[in-house]
């Protein structure tokens, strides 16, 4: 059994004064001091790697898609990656909900601790004004929450249940940035606290990929698209369930943002922990799978429909590939990138219905039913609990193989281990060592504390995130992540 540990301290003010009565050594504390209480020594005696580590999500990733691809040559990019590395499919869990498996592989923790279940939040909204889930709801600590006590740097771009964008040494740029699916169906604030620092979304608010004026060329070339599907794509005022030509124009819209987000940032100062978002996949993948797949539907798929629309999967795939290579360019070559999915996909052998209760008459096709509560988009590509995981460079081992199936569980301690950073023994994974190279681990050895709850509170955390900059800008020099004299918090130096 897990145990949880109440939280010592209660608030970012209680948190100014705690940090020196029980030696936090965020920054603040000297670290000379020889009477410096027990619980400080973890961060004197903590001696972090000097790996940069970037962690790519790709939401819905599958070998079973990415295999006759890479065998074909046309994802060079992670070929080289699989090469000099190791690769594995990522064991996911049930139910395989895309918030709750995201939020378990940032924090180690599983969601009955961390308390994301699903794309609402159970705590806030009702149904008939449903709330999205946001990181007010998460109960436990992320990995960006932890890395910065040991002065090492962090930036978030687009991962799920990231606003309101918490104070880190680094930055965050939130899910809401830009524009979901979700946040079409639900209801909410979407113009504060996007960003940490707050300001920062004026540098990158340009970089938002507006869905009214998507960038047809790219969508384009990913099928032989007819006339009519141009245009609903171009009508389309938001994502709409079981419609894939509506779906992914804004699923390839959200993900160009952050794309933009992370080529813009990560080369003006890469953090020493990056995590990347890409989430087109999924969506793509539930709306188009009958026409990548259509000999898994007895009901049968148009032959024309399926030669046009076909290549749209594979061809996100490939996207994505190619992306890869522009954000590996800009980051050192000395990076470890690790690269995960939170579940695999299939097909589910049912076309969507003509009877489905959804609305399609924005885009001038009629129906007679409309949505009674937010749903998941399409059911032709459902998921599957193999997912995705490949990890390269620094000291992974090339061609190491796992030996048992990793788990979603496992990505946040065996990032820690490779930062040089403490695994807590509350958290139910394990460090992938067998992919790590020995004189590394001499090196730096595996170390443990109990929690991580012991040494920062959670709750100031979601505190200082739902305020205004003053209060977040407090939390931080409570922490020592900054001092008085900075004028850019967290921003990287």
């Amino acid at each position: 059994m897990i145990r949880r540990r109440r939280p010592r301290l209660e608030s970012p003010a209680a948190l100014s004064i705690a940090a020196v009565a029980v030696g936090l050594a965020f920054g603040g504390c000297d670290r000379g001091d020889s009477t410096s209480p027990r619980h400080g020594s973890i961060f004197e005696r903590t001696r972090p790697s000097d790996l940069k580590v970037l962690l790519i999500g790709i939401d819905g990733a599958t070998f079973d898609v990415a295999d006759p691809l890479l065998k074909a040559g046309n994802m060079p990019t992670l070929a080289r990656l699989i090469e000099r590395g190791s690769y594995a499919r990522l064991r996911s869990e049930n139910p395989m909900l895309s918030p709750a498996i995201w939020t378990t592989i940032a924090t180690g923790m599983p969601r009955r601790l961390h308390q994301i279940h699903d794309f609402l939040s159970r705590g806030r909204g009702d149904a008939a004004h449903p709330v999205l889930t946001s990181t007010a709801d998460r109960k436990t600590l992320a990995i960006w929450n932890l890395v910065g006590p040991f002065a090492k740097s962090v930036g978030v771009i687009g991962w799920w249940v990231t606003w309101p964008a918490e104070p880190v040494r680094g930055f965050v740029v939130s899910d809401r940035v830009a524009h979901s699916r979700w946040q079409s169906w639900t209801a909410g604030p979407t113009d504060r606290n996007l960003t940490y620092p707050e300001s920062l979304i004026d540098e990158i608010k340009t970089l938002v990929v507006d869905p009214m004026k998507p960038p047809m060329d790219e969508i384009g070339a990913l099928a032989d698209w007819t006339e009519s599907e141009r245009k609903e794509m171009l009508a389309a005022r938001h994502p709409i369930p079981f419609h894939g030509p509506s779906v992914l124009k804004f699923g390839y819209c959200e993900q160009s943002t952050y794309e933009n987000v992370a080529l813009r940032l990560l080369p003006k100062g890469q953090p020493d922990l990056s995590l990347v978002f890409l989430i087109a996949t999924d969506p793509i993948s539930h709306t188009f799978w009958h026409y990548f797949q259509p000999a898994a539907f007895r009901a049968g798929v148009d032959a024309d429909a399926a030669r046009r629309l076909g290549r749209v999967i594979p061809g996100m795939y490939e996207h994505n590939d190619r992306y890869l290579s522009a954000l590996l360019s800009a980051v050192d070559p000395k990076t470890v990138v690790i690269i995960v999915s939170d579940h695999g996909f299939q097909p589910s052998g049912k076309l969507p219905s003509e009877t489905t209760s959804i609305d399609y008459r924005e885009v001038g096709i009629e129906r007679t039913e409309s949505l009674g509560r937010p749903v998941n988009v399409g059911m032709t590509g459902i998921h599957h609990l193999d997912g995705f995981f490949a990890a390269s460079g620094g000291p992974i081992r090339k061609g190491a193989v796992p030996t048992t199936q990793p788990t979603v569980l496992d990505v946040t301690p065996t990032i820690l281990a490779l930062m040089g950073l403490p695994v807590a023994r509350d958290m139910p994974g394990r460090v992938l060592t067998e992919l790590i190279e020995p004189e590394f681990l001499a090196k730096h050895p595996v170390t443990y504390i109990d929690s991580y709850e012991d040494y920062i509170d959670r709750a100031a955390i979601s505190q200082a995130a739902q305020g205004d900059e003053s209060q977040r800008l407090e939390y931080l020099k409570s922490l020592g992540y900054i001092g008085e004299s900075t004028t850019q918090p967290g921003m990287l130096e």
